[in-house]
């Protein structure tokens, strides 16, 4: 369930390509993934990471330390939806990277793709979800999910995306 080193890789890079003070992140997990953000932010940055578990993220915790990186996470245990619902309404969020509940996929996009700045970047994990997207006879609640919220960035034109074929897919999508 951990970003791979070469999701890792592209996660920092994007990170620095925006220039990001302001970042999000859905999915903590171990934490791989947001310190990752966490090293690509630029001077003074902060990274809002959500996810539901003090076992699993305390995992990350003492890596974020070592890296010289904790002071810019604020680590929120509380479901996603309410965080980021609670988030200003204003679009000032640099960068956003989503990889958790996947039925949910379609309204954490909602709620970030509307506070991204001009030329912010949301990128979302496990796109392909194995290939099952693909499936016509696959109509479970983490298929039709992921399928529909494929279909919605690709006629949002608030954003402009790829889909990157990176392990199990990731999109990337920029807010014009």
């Amino acid at each position: 369930m951990q970003v791979s080193p070469d999701q890792g890789a592209l996660l920092t890079i994007l990170t620095r390509l925006t220039n990001a003070r302001r970042a999000v992140e859905v999915g903590v997990f171990t934490g791989y993934s947001t310190l990752c953000i966490a090293r690509g932010l630029a001077p003074g940055g902060r990274l809002l990471a959500c996810d539901v578990s003090a076992e699993w993220t305390s995992i990350g915790r003492p890596f974020w330390a070592r890296a010289g990186v904790d002071d810019r996470i604020d680590l929120r245990l509380a479901p996603a939806l309410e965080t980021l619902r609670a988030l200003p309404a204003d679009a000032d969020l640099d960068f956003a990277f989503v990889d958790a509940h996947k039925p949910e996929y379609p309204a954490y996009y909602a709620e970030i793709v509307a506070r991204l700045r001009p030329g912010g970047l949301i990128v979302l994990d496990n796109m392909f979800l194995g290939g099952r997207v693909l499936d016509p006879d696959r109509s479970d609640e983490q298929t039709a999910a992921v399928r529909s919220l494929n279909a919605t960035i690709a006629t949002d034109d608030r954003v402009e995306a790829v889909l990157l074929p990176v392990r199990d897919g990731v999109t990337v999508a920029r807010r014009r």
